[in-house]
């Protein structure tokens, strides 16, 4: 019989918490014991894993010797030092949540990429991710790095609400009930109105102009890439959707590549579905094509504005995809080859 590991879920009753949980269940994650840990959840709340019912635990008061692993499913600080604890109490940590950890000795590892890096989990006991939007970003950059270098990236990134979290969620899902009743409607997460609209700037931007969020998806991307020179013009907008993430990307390359190369790089690279249909009607859009997928779908590649670049659309779920299934990736791998 294989070995099984009991697992704790942090953050069991978020939206990455869910998706993790489904996940596990089926992909037929080896697992023996599992515990849904929250932060102040009620008396009785529970979560469903794989048809069964789960009560959620406080995270707080969890024995983490209990597990040898857990999942971080939230951004949420308190829920970070409680994986903090759990790592200290020898249980490995991997996190979903994006957590902007800053002991250098903690790997951030998206497993097409870099998988090589969880070797270094035992620094800590924790395996960071990126943030989260980094994840299709980097699958599609990574085999054009492989085959010529990259020079430059500009890129223009539509974020879902989802990603803010629940306030977030709840300003468009009302506000636009209220719009469509012409009624006003108090938001309680973002500045100006979210519904039937697009926000060109989320957070206050720094120095340089870039907001915190656009500074960070640079940072992370280099360090993947291992180019910390890289050029990268990075502007994140929010929109009127809930879930699924849409980018607009032009790569220069180190140098002018044939073009055929390009498409097979791309074709066969791994977390990549390329779409080659010229149809408007078969372009990837966040709300039909990443939402509740595993599938990262490049379309419309094209030559872009100079000999050595290249354009092309992609979309990606934000919460199954580029958080969830990312973290689950590097715990297959590390229950196959490291524990």
């Amino acid at each position: 019989m294989s070995r099984r590991f009991d697992v704790a879920v942090l953050g069991a009753d978020s939206v990455i918490g869910h998706a993790l949980l489904e996940l596990i269940a089926e992909r037929r994650f080896p697992v023996g014991e599992i515990s849904a840990l929250a932060l102040g959840a009620e008396q009785g709340a529970s979560v469903d894993f794989a048809g069964t019912t789960l009560m959620l635990d406080d995270a707080t008061a969890f024995d983490f010797t209990q597990a040898q692993l857990c999942f971080l499913a939230s951004d949420d600080p308190r829920l970070a030092a409680q994986a903090e604890r759990a790592a200290d109490a020898g249980c490995v940590v991997i996190d979903a949540g994006g957590t902007l950890w800053r002991d250098p000795e903690i790997p951030r590892v998206v497993p097409e990429i870099n998988a090589p890096a969880l070797r270094g989990f035992q620094a800590r006991g924790i395996v960071a991710a990126p943030d989260a939007l980094v994840v299709p970003l980097a699958l599609a950059l990574a085999p054009l790095h492989r085959l010529a270098g990259i020079r430059r990236i500009a890129a223009t990134a539509i974020v879902p609400v989802s990603d803010a979290g629940r306030l977030a969620f709840e300003d468009l899902a009302r506000e636009t009930v209220a719009l469509l009743n012409a009624r006003h409607y108090e938001r309680r997460h973002f500045p100006q109105q979210i519904a039937f609209n697009l926000i060109g700037q989320i957070g206050p931007a720094g120095a340089g102009g870039a907001t915190e969020r656009e500074r960070r998806v640079i940072d992370d991307l280099r360090a993947l890439l291992d180019t910390p020179e890289l050029a990268v013009g990075l502007t994140v907008v929010q929109g009127a959707v809930f879930y699924g993430y849409a980018l607009a990307v032009e790569v220069q390359l180190a140098a002018a590549q044939d073009f055929d190369a390009i498409v097979q790089a791309l074709r066969t690279a791994p977390g990549l579905e390329l779409i080659d249909s010229l149809e408007a009607a078969d372009c990837p859009s966040p709300v039909t094509d990443a939402t509740s997928t595993e599938a990262v779908r490049l379309a419309r590649l094209r030559p872009g504005s100079a000999a050595d670049t290249v354009m092309f659309w992609l979309t990606a779920d934000n919460v199954r995809r580029a958080a969830a299934l990312n973290a689950l990736a590097s715990a297959e791998i590390l229950v196959r080859e490291h524990l």
